[in-house]
């Protein structure tokens, strides 16, 4: 079978979503496109749907590479309930992360609600913490094999090239969130931390930018 990429505008996005047939992946493309509505132009870019050889869509993803070329940041990604445990958004991703490298992007980044972590987790990602909402934040170079490649990036490099210059980005994106989190997302999130083990960097940045900010007194 043979995949490509379809960039859909506003006006093909809705008319692909009319034909998802199960209610909570519709309720999710809705907010999705939502969301895109009041934060982004669709002149500029809109959603990536993956497509197989009969033009059936399968997967679709929400993502923007900034105007500095630098990040390309993931928004919503979601499958169609009868789409699912075939692979395609894992696919989808991996040309999206193809294509953002011909387009040298540099670094990946986005943030993961819970119930997403063990999709991405899977895939060899890492997150920092939290941010201001309480979903998983990641914010990573971009391998130079692209998705393939992210596994064997998170074991052969160091902490500190993975932050690179972006630590003090990504410190203040998560710095302090965990003590803003209610008695039951707090229950929650430590399960979450729990699974996810040495996945989970945030004892690691803390250490690091700490000792950064005692060098430079």
């Amino acid at each position: 079978m043979e995949y490509h990429l379809r960039n859909l505008d506003r006006k093909g996005y809705i008319a692909s979503i009319a034909l998802i047939d199960d209610p909570k992946t519709l309720r999710f493309a809705d907010q999705s496109l939502a969301w895109w509505d009041r934060h982004f132009s669709w002149k500029a870019q809109g959603c990536t749907v993956l497509c197989d050889d009969k033009g059936n869509h399968l997967s679709y993803l929400f993502s923007k590479i900034d105007r500095y070329g630098e990040y390309i940041t993931l928004y919503n990604l979601f499958t169609p309930a009868l789409q699912r445990r075939k692979g395609y958004a894992k696919h989808l991703l991996s040309l999206i992360m193809a294509d953002a490298l011909k387009r040298h992007a540099r670094r990946i980044t986005f943030s993961s609600v819970s119930e997403s972590l063990n999709f991405y987790s899977a895939l060899g990602f890492i997150y920092w913490g939290i941010n201001d909402i309480g979903d998983y934040y990641c914010n990573l170079p971009l391998p130079n094999e692209g998705l393939e490649g992210m596994e064997s990036m998170i074991q052969e490099r160091s902490t500190e090239s993975l932050l690179g210059k972006n630590i003090e980005k990504i410190y203040a994106k998560v710095h302090g969130n965990e003590s803003n989190l209610t008695l039951n997302q707090t229950i929650k999130y430590g399960k979450d931390i729990e699974k996810l083990g040495k996945q989970y960097l945030s004892d690691e940045l803390q250490e690091i930018h700490t000792a950064q900010e005692e060098s430079n007194l």
